[in-house]
């Protein structure tokens, strides 16, 4: 394939180039000027083709996605960073500045990171996903001289500033979109914005700055809740940024021939960044997705072809749901199989992997055997960089690891048949410490100068390890939400009818289970459940924080049967070791529960009322009783998110034959009631044509000929247009 792929054969990497960024000593920037230069002719980033489209009703203006990619060579995007850095560095911007950026991954924003490292200035990028009261903090602890916001982000953005910096630059900026130009207007009124076009066009008459730092300076800030849940700031120095652009095997589980790459993980994820600059380190091309929400995530697959399928969980999960949902409308498995390695997935990766989160056993051997080739498994941290691939210590960058006894969990080096204990390493790519929090970095290092990961593992051979627990009682779920097993269960326990409870979780899942033991045990499950609900909306929990299914246990938890330790706490190891088969067992229920029921709806839900299947739908999705939710339940405030609304409107269009954006979904002024609503007007004629309904889901080519009235017109309004009235 690499021969024969003339796209795979022009983004080989020259060996030269990859001998001289990592063995040649280089700086930052001059590792980003060997990489831009020496690949200046081949294309660097992609991004989706769109075309300025008018409403002839209310004749305001929008982009329409096109089904192609367009891209910049590595020349034309060391341009834009050289002409961006003399703009900031002649607007005030000096080296060790901070500034902070919001808004997706993309083409201007890859711009205005490596410029940031080309001035010397610290990125500080912002997670999209956060409240604005969440970011207020990052800003203030970090001060920065600017925010660069994306227009989707530019109303956040203005509030973040109006405590901190008195400077903004929009990007990802469309002048000739009514609502950009509104959204720039507003954001003027209240204080200066420059474009980054404008920056560009600034910069490109002013000299380069010249910068010379030492490599353990300062250069980008990974802010993260982890287990503690006030964020704090991972510090990045230079030559650990510069280590990101090494795409070989001492940084990742193998070399790669040739990187073609789908980015769409934040910028605020070292995974995210990790993925795009080897991209660009290895001299491939690095597309980004067409939708920060992810609604297109599939459909930019299809387009790109990527060589490389680096994924979180989550998007594996989304590709076995959309297997799914093609079988259970009678299609073969291996046909639907074939059918999206080809189309879907492009047919020529050549390698994948899976990291950022636990994937479960069950989903990695369908995605191997979906792939018909190895997922490698990656885990890591912010802090300390990739640590094993395949449980197997990654030698470099590890220098060392040692296993630490837990003795309040019962894990402990003379544990048989393999010794157990917190996972302790030393990497080249270790962090300093956190961002002026010496007290916390102080904790989370040995005497020795080992980064405590947290992390329980047993070693089950040399240099082989295997998660088993963790040790801070701080769980992080499938999706990446950490919750404090602890802490919620003490909040749990203020029910009036919970004797005990003990909280299990599975990080290859995204939501908990339990066990409780009712004050009285003729109290029925479901008056448990109620109670469980109540509790959780009195203390503002999170839905991912409340248990989906519990078993109910009439024993107590006593020291007597070993469940309580000597000061009368769960003994979490051995709770585990009772409950966590029938527990799983349970995870393995729900999952059976949850296919039938979504097959059903598949079959029969065009029959009911469309309320009844959308809030059924909802219900199946999200693991939530039908029977709790009501027509002003709120997607995301049920525990959905992006990735999940994708899934959810691609079973309503099987469901009903309907597109359901997935803007639509997690509105906040969607409920599933107007959700319902919109599917009920589509059903009826009255939705705007799609690209979709037009030139057919996941065309990758347009035709004059799809450009028929019957496209855009209903069968009524085409039977009686003969009879309307001629012009005069």
């Amino acid at each position: 394939m690499t021969a024969s792929d003339p796209q795979i054969a022009a983004a080989r990497p020259d060996p030269a180039i990859t001998a001289a960024i990592i063995d040649g000593g280089l700086s930052l920037p001059q590792v980003v000027t060997t990489v831009l230069e020496g690949y200046a002719e081949r294309p660097a980033l992609g991004r989706r083709a769109v075309e300025v489209v008018t409403d002839p009703q209310s004749g305001r203006t929008s982009l329409r996605l096109l089904p192609r990619f367009e891209t910049i060579t590595y020349r034309e995007l060391g341009e834009r960073v050289a002409a961006l850095a003399a703009a900031w560095a002649h607007g005030g911007v000096a080296p060790g500045d901070r500034v902070a950026v919001l808004g997706f991954t993309g083409v201007d924003y890859t711009t205005i990171d490596i410029a940031l490292g080309r001035l010397g200035a610290v990125s500080v990028p912002l997670q999209t996903s956060a409240a604005t009261d969440a970011l207020a903090p990052v800003v203030a602890e970090t001060e920065p001289v600017l925010i660069a916001a994306g227009v989707d982000y530019l109303a956040q953005a203005v509030d973040l500033a109006r405590t901190g910096p008195a400077r903004l630059v929009v990007f990802d900026y469309h002048d000739e979109l009514d609502e950009h130009r509104e959204a720039l207007a507003a954001a003027r009124a209240t204080l200066p914005v420059d474009t980054l076009a404008e920056l560009l066009d600034r910069g490109k008459t002013l000299p380069v700055p010249v910068v010379e730092l030492p490599e353990d300076a300062l250069a980008l800030l990974i802010y993260t809740s982890g287990s503690t849940g006030a964020p704090k700031g991972a510090m990045y120095p230079r030559r650990n940024v510069a280590k990101m652009w090494w795409r070989h095997a001492r940084s990742w589980h193998g070399p790669s021939p040739a990187s073609i790459t789908l980015n769409f993980m934040p910028m605020s994820h070292v995974m995210g960044r990790s993925v795009l600059y080897g991209t660009l380190g290895n001299g491939g091309t690095a597309y980004f997705s067409a939708s920060s929400d992810l609604s297109t995530l599939l459909e930019d697959l299809a387009l790109v072809r990527p060589t490389e399928l680096n994924f979180v969980p989550r998007i594996w999960e989304t590709l076995h749901h959309e297997f799914l949902s093609e079988v259970d409308r009678g299609r073969d498995e291996a046909d639907v199989a074939a059918a999206m390695r080809t189309d879907l997935l492009g047919g020529r990766y050549l390698a994948a992997m899976t990291g950022s989160a636990p994937i479960s056993a069950e989903l990695k051997s369908w995605v191997e055997s979906l792939l018909q080739l190895h997922l490698v498994d990656g885990y890591g941290s912010t802090e300390a960089g990739m640590v094993l691939f395949d449980g197997c210590i990654k030698r470099p960058p590890v220098l060392d690891y040692k296993l630490v006894d837990v003795p309040e969990l019962g894990y402990f080096h003379t544990d048989r048949p393999y010794p157990r204990g917190e996972l302790l390493v030393k990497t080249e790519n270790m962090f300093p410490g956190y961002y002026k929090r010496p007290e916390i970095t102080a904790g989370v290092f040995d005497a020795d100068g080992y980064y405590r990961t947290g992390d329980v593992v047993a070693q089950v051979g040399p240099d082989r390890l295997v998660y088993v627990d963790r040790r801070n009682n701080v769980l992080k779920l499938a999706q990446g939400e950490f919750v404090t097993l602890a802490k919620l269960e003490a909040v749990f326990g203020t029910s009036p009818l919970v004797r005990q409870i003990y909280l299990y979780g599975n990080s290859a899942q995204p939501y908990l289970l339990a066990v409780v033991v009712p004050t009285d045990p003729a109290t029925s499950k479901s008056a448990i459940a109620e109670s469980l609900q109540a509790v959780a909306k009195q203390a503002g929990l999170q839905s991912y924080e409340v248990p989906r299914d519990f078993l109910v246990e009439p024993e107590p938890f006593t020291l007597e049967n070993g469940l309580l330790t000597g000061i009368r706490k769960l003994a979490w190891p051995k709770l585990k070791a009772r409950y966590g088969p029938r527990l799983e067992q349970l995870y393995a229920e729900l999952a059976d529960q949850q296919a039938g029921e979504l097959n059903a709806l598949r079959r029969t839900g065009a029959e009911a009322p469309v309320r009844q299947t959308v809030t059924r739908a909802a219900a199946a999705l999200l693991g939530v009783p039908a029977t709790d939710l009501t027509p002003d339940a709120r997607f995301t405030d049920l525990g959905g998110d992006s990735l999940s609304a994708l899934t959810f409107g691609t079973l309503l269009r099987e469901i009903f034959d309907v597109d359901v954006p997935v803007g639509v979904i997690v509105s906040p002024a969607s409920d599933l009631a107007s959700i319902a609503d919109y599917v009920e007007a589509a059903r009826r004629g009255s939705s705007r044509p799609t690209f979709a309904s037009v030139h057919g889901r996941n065309a990758t080519e347009v035709h004059a000929a799809d450009l028929a009235l019957d496209r855009f017109l209903d069968a009524a309004t085409l039977a009686g247009a003969p009879g309307l009235p001629r012009p005069a």
